[in-house]
C-alpha cells in the first residue's frame, strides 16, 4: 500500500527521474536514507518498472506518427496472440492495444516517411492473411504527450 510519501514521490520521479535522493527528501519532508529504502521498495515492488531517458525521434529521423486501427478476420485466441507477438517484435510500433469496440487493436508507429511506413504496412498489416482490414491517420501534431501516470493531488 503506497502511503503519501511514496506517492508524492512517485510523482516527483514522473516528472524528472534524475533527481537526487536529497533533491526528492528535502521536496518530501523524508531524510535521504529514507527515499533510498522507498525508492529501493518501490523498484523491488514493480511499481516503479523502469527509469528511461524520453528521446526526440527526429534524432534518429523518426518524424512520421500514425495510428493505426486494426481489425482482424475473427478475434480468435491464437490470431490475436500472433498478431500481439508480432507487433511486440516491430520496431515502427511504439505502443500496441489490444482493445474492445470496432478495431481489435490500435497500434501507435512511429517511422521515417510514408515509404517506410508502406514497408511496415505491407510486411505486417497488407500481407497478413489474418487481417481483415486496418485504418491508418497520420498524426499532424501532438497536441498532448505524457508518460505520466495520473494522481489525485498529494
Amino acid at each position: 500500500m503506497l502511503d503519501v510519501y511514496d506517492q508524492k514521490l512517485l510523482v516527483l520521479l514522473q516528472d524528472d527521474a534524475r533527481q537526487t535522493h536529497d533533491a526528492l527528501a528535502e521536496a518530501v519532508n523524508l531524510s535521504a536514507t529514507a527515499v533510498t529504502r522507498r525508492l529501493k521498495r518501490l523498484r523491488r515492488e514493480g511499481i516503479i518498472r523502469r527509469e528511461v531517458a524520453l528521446v526526440d525521434p527526429a534524432v534518429f529521423g523518426r518524424t512520421l506518427r500514425l495510428v493505426v486501427n486494426v481489425m482482424l478476420q475473427r478475434a480468435q485466441t491464437p490470431l490475436v496472440d500472433a498478431f500481439r507477438a508480432a507487433m511486440q517484435a516491430a520496431p515502427e510500433v511504439m505502443e500496441c492495444y489490444n482493445v474492445t469496440g470496432r478495431p481489435d487493436f490500435v497500434l501507435m508507429v512511429l517511422v521515417r516517411d510514408m515509404s517506410d511506413y508502406e514497408r511496415f504496412a505491407r510486411a505486417h498489416l497488407m500481407n497478413n492473411p489474418h487481417v481483415r482490414e486496418f485504418e491508418s491517420l497520420v498524426v499532424i501534431n501532438t497536441c498532448k504527450y505524457s508518460t505520466a501516470v495520473p494522481q489525485d493531488e498529494v
